[in-house]
């Protein structure tokens, strides 16, 4: 605080320095909060947020919002969703003016003169994680869409073209091409009781081992 504040020494400069703070400290921007119930149908959630102001010298919780919008990635003709189970961290974001209109369709003004407020806040599902709490197991190598938390079910792809579906059973191109290999390795002997086979049926077999060897070299 600028100059000295007492009960006979406050000027211009001090009160306008003072009240430049206290709407500083009161304007609200990106904070992180947990999700305690999503709708998928509607796309919002019910929202507590993780910062906690002070107030007469105690920290108090802010209270928890309803019908917050969440954004997911998504554009004219495609989008990804992700399911939000409660206790997801997302990042509230205030807006600049009410978005009352807008979310219900009725037009793009503001409802009213509110401005940084609770009321407008939206969730992105992408950020609000504390450091104390990282993300395990990175790739830092491959591009990775995960299926569960810790990264063992998902599906990869490296710089060089390599891919992995990794699923309950292991990684979906190495167990085709091991089959395409048990196929030709027998000869197709199923579908034809011979085990030396005719031209056409060694022909067949070169181009399935050529077809397991590919699928073989694109497995990550």
């Amino acid at each position: 605080m600028p100059g000295y504040l007492g009960k006979a020494t406050n000027g211009a400069r001090d009160v306008i320095g003072q009240q430049i703070e206290a709407d500083r400290e009161a304007m609200l921007g990106p904070i992180p909060g947990q999700v305690v119930d999503y709708d998928p149908a509607s796309g919002t959630a019910t929202v507590q947020p993780l910062y906690r102001p002070v107030h007469n010298g105690e920290q108090v919780d802010m209270p928890v919002l309803y019908e917050v919008p969440v954004d997911m990635p998504r554009t004219g003709n495609a989008g990804i969703t992700f399911p939000v189970p409660a206790g997801t961290k997302v990042m509230l974001t205030p807006q600049m003016r009410s978005m009352d209109n807008y979310d219900t369709g009725e037009g793009r003004y503001a409802f009213d003169s509110r401005s940084f407020a609770l009321s407008d806040m939206r969730a992105s599902i992408s950020g609000g994680d504390s450091l104390a709490d990282p993300l395990p197991n990175v790739d830092p190598d491959n591009f990775h869409i995960r299926f569960d938390p810790e990264g063992q079910y998902g599906v990869r792809g490296s710089p060089e073209g390599k891919i992995a579906i990794e699923g309950a059973e292991g990684n979906v191109y190495l167990i085709l091409a091991e089959f395409m290999e048990l196929v030709a390795s027998d000869q197709l002997q199923i579908n034809y009781g011979s085990s030396a086979g005719t031209g056409h049926q060694l022909q067949n077999r070169a181009q399935l081992i050529e077809l397991a060897a590919k699928v073989r070299a694109m497995a990550l």
